[in-house]
């Protein structure tokens, strides 16, 4: 057992099974903690900076369409990784913040005819992302499919910050983004349009 008086009255937030087998001292988990929690938030600032970019600016820096595939991936994950309540209500925060955006998106952004188009259009990519992902966890099962939501991440996270970057020097521009926000899509590890 730790000397350090906080272990007595806080629980990490997930140890990981592969991280329980190495039994790492205590501090290692409460650091671990710490940059989860931090990713967690840059990745809420995120999406709420982009929203008052997408209100003010009328602009997206790229298609709406590729927020299909991030509400399927926090959908799926959010029941499929979790093994603890606080877990699943990070996800599914994430999830809601990610439906609020495409929504204000589509409200602000696309006209109510092209906006009704374009949210059926993200359903059915959504629901085709979901067995997409669900066959992904089939064909590659390990232990709460960490291996697949870690490279699922990973491949919707590199387009949509080239993008980003790309449209940045393409327009020379910042309508409907930022340096600001390009970094923290970075820095957050997440994939974020």
């Amino acid at each position: 057992m730790s000397d350090f008086w906080l272990t007595e009255y806080i629980r990490h937030l997930v140890v990981q099974p592969a991280d329980a087998r190495l039994n790492p001292p205590e501090g290692y988990l409460f650091v671990q903690d710490g940059l989860i929690i931090s990713c967690g938030v840059l990745y809420a600032l995120l999406y709420v900076f982009l929203m008052m970019r997408a209100v003010k600016d009328r602009v997206l820096p790229g298609s709406i369409k590729y927020m299909s595939l991030t509400l399927a991936y926090e959908l799926y994950y959010a029941f499929a990784t979790t093994s603890t309540r606080l877990e699943r209500i990070c996800f599914l925060a994430w999830f809601e913040l990610d439906l609020t955006f495409v929504a204000l998106a589509l409200w602000r952004v696309h006209g109510p005819d092209q906006g009704k188009r374009i949210a059926g259009e993200m359903l059915v990519y959504c629901v085709t992302a979901l067995a997409g992902l669900r066959y992904l966890g089939y064909l590659y099962p390990d232990d709460r499919e960490q291996i697949t939501a870690y490279w699922t991440g990973i491949l919707l996270q590199l387009p949509a910050g080239w993008v980003y970057a790309y449209g940045l020097v393409k327009h020379r521009s910042l309508l409907g983004h930022s340096l600001e926000m390009w970094y923290a899509a970075c820095f957050s590890r997440r994939r974020v349009w």
